[in-house]
């Protein structure tokens, strides 16, 4: 289905400390000077690239890099190196680095399960999906206090099915984030409004969708869950009115083959 994908992971940049930044804080640490010092310089030249000069990051990711090569459990040189990868546009680099940090930190850190999923949903696979879920699950498991877990399993949910249970970890990432932030609440009522929707829970979906309409009216997957909402809330209540104007939004939809089946399969006017 690829639903999850319109969502702007802005979690994994709102929530991470800035002391961890800023190189003063590490998860596995290094012993060898050689590798510290090579860390310290890399810290030290991606603060100085304010204009993300491609050509200073990969030099600055191989700096990272060299570190990690030095010292294989420095899982804070291996996660710069995907970081400041990712920066320069290569992805993959960025998620090898990623899962390996991840994998030796021991579950120290929620910075590199969220990044880790965050870059495995960009690779729009299934394996992804799996992948970003499984780490999802692990935040909600070894950083309860968080709300990216929840959120994360809410946002994989459209792909992975289980549309029941994504309400429920949205609701708990919404009390748990509590809306301190006015632009995450048009996002949390996007994907609230899609879940609902594809719950079959029209009424509450076409709430939540109108909520945010301003933000989102011209997302393909905006354009797909509210003609549907509308179109099934008009059969409710035989309101010819929102019928027509559901079938207004349908046409609107440039790429219809992008519809999933099991939603086309509903938009019958």
């Amino acid at each position: 289905m690829k639903i999850c994908l319109f969502i702007i992971f802005l979690f994994c940049n709102t929530t991470f400390s800035q002391d961890y930044f800023s190189g003063k804080k590490v998860y596995c640490g290094t012993q060898n000077a050689r590798a510290k010092e090579l860390f310290d310089t890399g810290i030290e030249t991606l603060y100085l690239n304010t204009q993300l000069n491609k050509k200073y990051l990969n030099m600055t990711a191989d700096v990272f890099y060299n570190a990690y090569k030095i010292d294989s459990t420095f899982c804070d040189a291996i996660f710069f190196a995907g970081y400041t990868s990712g920066l320069t546009g290569d992805r993959k680099t960025a998620l090898t680095c990623y899962y390996i940090a991840d994998s030796i930190s021991n579950n120290k850190s929620l910075e590199f399960k969220i990044n880790l999923a965050a870059e495995s949903l960009r690779t729009n696979s299934d394996f992804g999906i799996k992948l970003a879920r499984k780490k999802y699950n692990e935040v909600i498991e070894f950083f309860p206090e968080s709300s990216e877990g929840h959120y994360g399993f809410a946002i994989t949910s459209p792909e992975i099915g289980d549309i029941e249970k994504g309400l429920e970890n949205l609701n708990i990432a919404i009390e748990k984030y509590n809306f301190i932030v006015p632009n995450r609440q048009n996002e949390q009522n996007f994907l609230k409004g899609i879940l609902l929707t594809l719950n079959k829970k029209y009424s509450e979906g076409l709430e939540y969708l109108e909520m945010c309409s301003k933000a989102y009216k011209k997302d393909l997957n905006y354009k797909i869950h509210y003609s549907l909402c509308l179109l099934k809330v008009s059969e409710i209540r035989n309101d010819i009115v929102m019928k027509e104007k559901a079938f207004k939004i349908y046409k609107k939809i440039d790429n219809k083959e992008l519809i999933p089946i099991v939603i086309k399969d509903l938009l019958v006017f």
